[in-house]
């Protein structure tokens, strides 16, 4: 039953109507597109954004979804196929570790924990590079440590190999996280810095940089100093150091992340933390894998905390350890001869299922009074409330807490996707007005958009024609008067604006829509709150 239950929950989160949302901006089209121009050049090496080199990231990510696009085709399943997958690796490699360095039901419990989280089901659908980078990145950090650990040195190198393809994706933080995390379990533990110490370190820095060096020096050769100043600089060092976005959230913003992406189980972590900080102020030292759980979340928490610019996604890496110490917690429970070392935790585990209930109860108020949806909708606030109550009432439930809350969330998650996606889809009009531009545009044509802003990647990728980015009125009525025959997208205000200025513009179509993705497109009482056209030279 539990084998059927997780077959059908890692189908429902990672692959049911994988492909039919259209791109939510700006990332996911962005890579997208990236990885599209990546096969019509053939070069698979450099990448390439509407014709402008792209250096925001390496180049693996781009080069695993340029493969699923020929395979599949240049669309939206093909572009997520490969987070989905990564998602499934790493619940696979999270498993495992758990099996391997604690239990086998403490490993079985952490990737049920991992499959049913709200981090997984987002960012598996989204077709950025977060999955596949926490995969290598943990997968790694899981192979050196299970070296350490078990006397195994031979897994060090499969530990390598994953460190530098996590560099392949995402850059150089891959070896600062990883390095973060050994350095302080070595501090704080003498038989981990025995253990870690006397792995082959150099030899494993060496095979990392001879497998990560030469795209770099590639780079370099070809673009030069504008490699170093696109990527190395803006992308890391400002992107790190440097306030060059307002209104970024404050220090906290990642304990707040990974406390509401970890419900209904926070409580249970908090319960696991306050019962290891208690063993270690009473003198009881911590095994070695909770040192490095912790040390990996405090290493991950708090570099991203120290950087100046933050989005929720980049915290993801520290899920995998998160479910393994939730795990490690509800598995301890059982033991009759060490009740008062988890005195937190069982009051976290308390904590479940009145907290579903809570968001049962919520979710079931909006469905019914505020939300336009199916009737179907109702499933999912009826889940979680009857599963939070059950195990509200039931003292006996901690077995089978996980995979009850497993089961609640597959039918929230499969409303998700099969009614309020949809209901958001109608009102995302980016697509349509893009195949209008394609269809309608001569060859000669030139394609524009103004103002698009956070839509412009979207536009891009479903016109599929090089596209030129307006941003400054002058500049705009400039162009438009001075092309003989082009085709553009731009708000309704955009065009008011310009045609103020004397631009040359008729409207050929005009759309309701979207102009940022937002829950209130739900309410019952929502309007399309942007107007978007297409214009063309006015003869």
């Amino acid at each position: 039953m539990r084998i059927a239950l997780m077959a059908v929950l890692l189908f429902v989160v990672l692959f049911f109507r994988l492909g039919a949302p259209t791109f939510w901006d700006p990332d996911e089209a962005h890579y997208a597109e990236t990885s599209r121009e990546m096969i019509a050049t053939g070069d698979w090496w450099a990448p390439y954004y509407n014709a402008e080199p792209f250096f925001d990231k390496p180049v693996l990510f781009h080069q695993l979804q340029g493969a699923a696009m020929i395979v599949f085709g240049p669309t939206e399943f093909s572009a997520r196929l490969v987070p989905a997958v990564a998602a499934l690796g790493l619940i696979a490699i999270t498993t495992a570790f758990g099996v391997a360095a604690l239990s086998a039901e403490a490993g079985l419990v952490a990737g049920v924990l991992l499959a049913a989280s709200l981090g997984v089901f987002a960012l598996a659908r989204y077709a950025i590079l977060d999955t596949l980078f926490t995969m290598f990145l943990f997968g790694g950090a899981a192979a050196v440590a299970f070296a350490a650990l078990r006397d195994r040195p031979r897994w060090q190198w499969a530990g390598y190999a994953g460190l530098a393809l996590a560099i392949m994706t995402k850059g150089p933080v891959a070896l600062v996280l990883c390095g973060l995390t050994f350095g302080l379990a070595v501090g704080v533990s003498a038989d981990l810095r025995r253990r870690l110490l006397g792995l082959r370190w150099g030899a494993g820095l060496a095979l990392v940089v001879l497998v990560t060096a030469p795209w770099f020096i590639y780079m370099y050769v070809r673009f030069g100093q504008a490699f170093v100043d696109g990527y190395f600089l803006d992308e890391n060092v400002r992107l790190f150091g440097s306030n060059r976005f307002a209104n970024q959230p404050g220090i906290f913003f990642y304990v707040q992340i990974l406390a509401s992406g970890l419900l209904p189980w926070t409580g249970v972590l908090v319960g696991r933390l306050a019962d290891d900080v208690r063993r270690v102020v009473t003198g009881v030292r911590l095994d070695n894998v909770d040192v490095l759980l912790w040390t990996w979340m405090a290493a991950i928490v708090g570099f991203f905390s120290l950087a100046t610019f933050k989005l929720d996604h980049y915290i993801f890496p520290a899920a995998p350890a998160a479910c393994l110490l939730c795990a490690r917690a509800l598995t301890a429970l059982d033991d009759p001869a060490r009740v008062g070392d988890h005195t937190w935790s069982r009051l976290g585990l308390l904590l479940v299922g009145p907290l579903l209930t809570v968001l049962g109860l919520g979710v079931g108020y909006a469905v019914v009074q505020r939300l336009s949806l199916p009737g179907v909708a109702i499933l999912a606030p009826l889940a979680l409330t009857t599963v939070g109550a059950a195990m509200t009432l039931s003292l006996h439930a901690r077995r089978q807490a996980p995979w009850m809350v497993a089961g609640a969330m597959l039918v929230t998650y499969a409303v998700v996707v099969a009614a309020v996606v949809p209901a958001v889809e109608r009102q995302k009009v980016v697509a349509d007005v893009a195949r209008l531009v394609a269809a309608r545009a001569g060859a000669d044509d030139r394609i524009a958009s103004y103002r698009l802003n956070r839509w412009n990647p979207s536009f891009r990728f479903y016109v599929d024609r090089q596209t030129t980015f307006l941003d400054d009125p002058a500049t705009a009525a400039a162009f438009f008067a001075g092309t003989p025959s082009f085709h553009a997208v731009m708000l309704r205000q955009g065009y008011d604006e310009l045609m103020a200025r004397g631009a040359p513009l008729k409207i050929v179509a005009e759309r309701d829509g979207l102009w940022i993705t937002t829950g209130r497109v739900l309410w019952r009482t929502f309007t399309p709150d942007a107007r978007f056209v297409v214009v063309t030279k006015a003869q």
